[in-house]
């Protein structure tokens, strides 16, 4: 009996062996994973540097700042201003639609502090701007609050020019020192 039980079991070991290479499969069990993000639309201006000067100079300060300087801002003769400009490389990543704007205060340069000006003189000097960026092109001067608005309806990235020009003659400048603000944004539409 012991040896009908042993083969019967051994029978059964070799039994369940085979079944189990013979069944097929079955079916496969999935899963869905979903990957969720998003990219909130942001413009990164970095500070620029200067790609080209006449009679001017250019100094960072900072990490979004800097100073352009006028080598010789009139002629020691005349007291005229100079000719002058720079180009300023801006590099520039936007992602999504966006809108460059240039503002001035509207008043160009202006002599800092100081008396009343003398009749045929002047204390105030005006300049022009132009802006290359994303195949656009836009100009104004530093008589209006914002000279320049440029609109972008895609994402871009690249080098943003920013060229600033003082045209030489006319009156003579009283002498002091001068200065004015150039503001340079770059804003993201949602």
């Amino acid at each position: 009996m012991k040896t009908v039980l042993l083969i019967a079991a051994v029978t059964l070991g070799v039994t369940a062996a085979a079944s189990a290479q013979t069944l097929p499969t079955g079916d496969e069990a999935s899963s869905e994973l979903q990957l969720i993000g998003q990219a909130p639309s942001a413009c990164v201006l970095s500070p620029p540097s200067a790609a080209a000067g006449v009679n001017t100079s250019f100094a960072a300060q900072g990490g979004q700042a800097g100073v352009v300087r006028f080598t010789q801002f009139v002629d020691p003769q005349t007291a005229q201003p100079r000719d002058a400009s720079i180009s300023l490389a801006f590099p520039v990543v936007c992602n999504s639609a966006h809108r460059l704007v240039v503002r001035t205060d509207g008043a160009g340069m202006n002599r800092v502090g100081g008396g009343a000006t003398a009749p045929g003189f002047r204390d105030r000097l005006d300049f022009q701007l132009t802006a290359d960026w994303a195949g656009a092109s836009a100009s104004g001067a530093s008589t209006v609050a914002t000279p320049i608005n440029l609109a972008t309806a895609n994402g871009a990235a690249g080098q943003m020019n920013l060229v600033v020009a003082v045209t030489g003659g006319g009156a003579p400048m009283v002498a002091g020192d001068y200065a004015g603000t150039l503001v340079v944004e770059l804003e993201a539409q949602n």
